[in-house]
């Protein structure tokens, strides 16, 4: 029996067949094969509209490409893998004028994209960094120049830890200007002047965004400064661009003028040192040849500089530096001329400057000949700066709380400025010299009473400061004279009335009354400015001493004096300790405006001295006659019809002393 179940089933439903079965497999495999040959051909079918562009050259990358090359580089250093970062530290690293070294335009591009993940460069990733810094940029075009600027600023406002790198790859140009040839094909050629300008851009660029930057600067700038034995260009070079840099960075003014004052009293004292192993005409013979020195005999061989004798090489090294020094002085003459010409708020500030840089670095340098001249010269643009001058050296002459050597050195100074200063002024002559005697009479009132004879070690400053009295008179005496109406008296005056002159305030007799005291200032004072003192003061009838100078030549100094006088400054080697036998005990013939001779510089102090000239009528000695075939310097002439030679040469401290020809510091 059949079921009905099985009768009754649904039409709609085709029961499986063998046949039909395996004709539908094969339709569906046939479709199969259809769909997938329309796919592949859908793949490589092109659409007209899409401008599609087949990379043939790196150079040509996106700037999206590149960032994300530059992103996933960064990524991947993180993770480990370094290949990708190594690339883009090579392409910084490439020097730029290399055939393998990418476009401008193409590493301008990679700069961006470190400027847009600045934020990753952290110092893990110093290398690259560093990379990025290390690279030529300032010949290449703007374009990329003000990219990289932008990059930099950006690096430094998140990581500043890498300030000092930055300021010291843009201060290092300043010693050596890059190469202007240090770039690719796509950037148009560049002159010089503008490489330099683009460092100073930058750097100010820097200093403008980032404030605290000013504070970097500062130490960079002196541990970058040349070496004392680098060549004048290289000094030069530096030093006008570190002077450059105060201009859009004011508040560094001071620190900068500090740093080239130091530098230069530093080459200043060595060349004295060298000179004094020098016989004693070899100064005069190399200043003049300095002159005419060729910065370009450094580019000698090296077979031609091993061919010079020892004793050649080091006249030619003292040649160099001579030189170097007149070029670097005549540089700041330069310099700070054009900021006191202006008349402006900058000129009191840079004198300021001036007369800290005198008190910390100048005064108390042992040796220094040149550098004091550019307080010389600026002290004497007004009345008022050359009174502050000669009030700085009072201060520290008369402050008994300073060291010794100082006040000493203090009271030379202020007598040599007032005395060959020739723009100041008679009533200034007359206030400084009636000051210094008004504190030698303090100074004796003092003293005396306890004195037993003339004691160097006791009474320097006393000495000092009689000293400097001698020497302004020899070369002011006529500002001292009262006149009725006030003006100096004439050549006939001084002839015909020598003897009804009237001295200034009571400077004749208090210098009667010290010269005469038991401290006995004649005997202790240098022997050539006592002795010119005591002539012209004979001839004008101002003091008759000769008695006195005859009567201290049997008087004997005490051993001992000598090194007490070096106590309170750690036993420091002076001109003092150089000199030998009685000369030991006397007060060295130093005053550091004494004649001017490096021969590009002076020309700015031209018009600044004071020349001495003989007393009208003044006797001649024999020696003075026996000097004169020796003269010939513009500071020491002859006066034909005096007979006398002039007192710079006279008073020379070349020829004072062997052993004594600078500072007693």
């Amino acid at each position: 029996m059949v079921s009905l179940a099985s009768i009754n089933r649904a039409t709609d439903i085709v029961a499986p067949s063998v046949g039909g079965s395996l004709k539908r497999k094969t339709l569906d495999s046939s479709d199969t094969e259809t769909a997938s040959s329309q796919l592949k051909r859908r793949r490589v079918t092109f659409n007209p509209t899409v401008d599609v562009q087949i990379l043939l050259d790196e150079n040509e990358k996106s700037l999206e490409l590149v960032g994300e090359e530059v992103r996933r580089a960064l990524e991947k250093h993180a993770a480990g893998d370094k290949a990708a970062y190594d690339v883009l530290k090579g392409l910084f690293r490439e020097d730029a004028r290399s055939a393998n070294a990418p476009l401008s335009g193409l590493l301008q591009k990679y700069v961006i994209a470190l400027t847009n993940h600045v934020h990753l460069l952290d110092h893990s990733r110093k290398g690259l960094v560093l990379a990025v810094i290390d690279c030529s940029w300032t010949a290449r075009n703007d374009a990329f120049v003000r990219s990289y600027r932008y990059f930099l600023r950006s690096l430094l406002s998140i990581h500043s830890g890498f300030m000092s790198t930055v300021l010291q790859m843009l201060v290092a140009m300043f010693l050596k200007a890059p190469s202007t040839t240090a770039r690719q094909a796509d950037d148009p050629p560049i002159e010089r002047v503008r490489v330099q300008a683009r460092i100073h851009e930058c750097l100010r660029s820097i200093l403008r965004n980032i404030p605290m930057a000013s504070a970097f600067l500062a130490p960079v700038l002196a541990t970058k400064f040349p070496y004392p034995d680098d060549d004048a260009k290289t000094h030069v070079h530096y030093i006008r661009n570190i002077l450059r840099v105060v201009e859009y960075c004011p508040p560094l003014k001071g620190e900068v003028f500090s740093l080239v004052t130091d530098k230069l009293v530093k080459i200043d004292v060595q060349i004295q040192v060298d000179m004094d192993e020098l016989e004693d005409d070899m100064e005069e013979r190399l200043v003049g040849e300095a002159v005419d020195d060729d910065d370009s005999s450094d580019d000698e061989s090296v077979s031609s500089e091993e061919s010079i004798e020892p004793d050649e090489q080091r006249l030619k090294d003292i040649r160099q530096a001579v030189s170097k020094l007149d070029t670097i002085m005549d540089l700041l003459f330069t310099h700070y001329d054009a900021i006191f010409a202006e008349d402006r708020f900058e000129a009191d500030a840079l004198y300021q400057s001036l007369l800290a840089q005198f008190a910390a670095t100048i005064l108390p340098t042992y040796r220094s000949r040149h550098t004091q001249f550019l307080l010389f010269h600026f002290s004497q643009t007004s009345a008022v700066r050359t009174e502050q001058f000669a009030g700085a050296c009072s201060h520290i002459a008369f402050d008994q709380n300073r060291p010794h050597v100082l006040r000493v050195t203090a009271a030379a100074y202020l007598g040599s400025f007032i005395a060959r200063g020739a723009h100041v002024s008679s009533q200034t002559v007359r206030g400084v010299f009636d000051l210094l005697c008004h504190q030698l009479e303090l100074l004796r009132a003092t003293h005396e009473p306890g004195c037993k004879g003339p004691d160097l070690r006791r009474y320097g400053t006393y000495y000092a400061i009689s000293q400097a009295l001698l020497y302004t008179f020899c070369f002011r005496w006529r500002d001292l004279i009262v006149t009725p109406d006030g003006e100096p008296p004439s050549d006939y005056d001084i002839i015909d009335h020598a003897d009804d002159f009237r001295w200034y305030n009571n400077t004749q007799q208090i210098l009667h009354r010290n010269i005469l005291s038991k401290l006995n200032p004649l005997k202790i004072c240098a022997p050539p400015i006592v002795n010119q003192f005591a002539r012209m003061a004979h001839h004008l009838c101002f003091l008759y001493v000769f008695p006195l100078i005859e009567t201290n030549k049997r008087v004997r100094l005490a051993r001992s004096l000598a090194s007490g006088y070096l106590d309170g400054i750690g036993g420091r080697e002076t001109a003092l300790s150089n000199k030998r036998g009685e000369d030991t005990h006397l007060l060295d013939a130093y005053f550091p405006f004494d004649p001017y001779v490096l021969p590009r510089s002076k020309r700015w102090l031209e018009q600044d001295y004071v020349h001495w000239r003989p007393v009208p009528g003044m006797p001649v000695e024999k020696e003075d006659s026996e000097d004169e075939e020796s003269e010939g310097e513009d500071d020491a002439e002859y006066d034909s019809e005096s007979g006398k030679e002039d007192m710079d040469e006279d008073l020379k401290l070349d020829d004072l002393d062997d052993e004594s020809t600078e500072t007693s510091i």
